[in-house]
């Protein structure tokens, strides 16, 4: 093999770890989620007045409001990330669930990085790790940065920036999405 091939060697190498390690693309949106422990979609009730958006932004025209006090029922979500976290893999871990699976599929190594989208409930993150997603614990509180001190297999560089909306029908059928749940109640099922 000359120099010529052994570039052009080189060169698909470092390509490839470039295309492995790709970034999610922002915004994100991540539908049909509902990221917190036991939360529910169904028949929610507001706690406050509330607008509802004709598409999931503040942005948006308000297609209805709901009054404290009625029922709306809450049909499905997305969670828009504006701002991947990272996390940097130290030792070698397997983690990463996809929806309905099993076990772990991805045994990372040192070096290998992991963004994360939003938090997914329960301790666990939403994560995005060459195109895919997966959910898994990253191992480090919300506010948490750093190596912890229990030597673990993760360095939580930065934390994610997300929204959660929620796409409800009001009285008489009105259709329109809320920016998150703490204008509800009902959304948690656990209390």
């Amino acid at each position: 093999m000359g120099i010529k091939d052994g570039f052009g060697l080189g060169l698909l190498l470092f390509l490839a770890q470039a295309h492995a390690q790709e970034k999610p693309p922002l915004p994100f949106t991540e539908r049909d989620s509902c990221p917190f422990e036991c939360c529910a979609y169904g028949d929610w009730q507001a706690i406050e007045s509330v607008d509802a958006h004709l598409v999931a932004s503040t942005e948006s025209p308000v297609t209805f409001r709901v009054s404290s006090g009625r029922a709306i029922r809450a049909l499905t979500g997305v969670t828009i990330t504006t701002q991947f976290g990272m996390t940097k893999i130290l030792k070698p871990i397997k983690i990463g669930y996809r929806r309905g699976g099993k076990a772990p599929e991805l045994s990372l190594l040192p070096g290998d990085v992991v963004y994360t989208l939003h938090y997914a409930g329960e301790a666990n993150d939403s994560f995005w790790y060459q195109g895919k997603i997966y959910t898994d614990e990253i191992n480090m509180p919300e506010s948490s940065f750093g190596a912890p001190a229990n030597e673990s297999a993760v360095q939580v560089i930065s934390r994610p920036k997300y929204e959660w909306w929620i796409k409800i029908r009001g009285a008489g059928g009105s259709v329109g999405w809320v920016k998150g749940a703490n204008s509800f109640a009902g959304s948690d099922s656990c209390g």
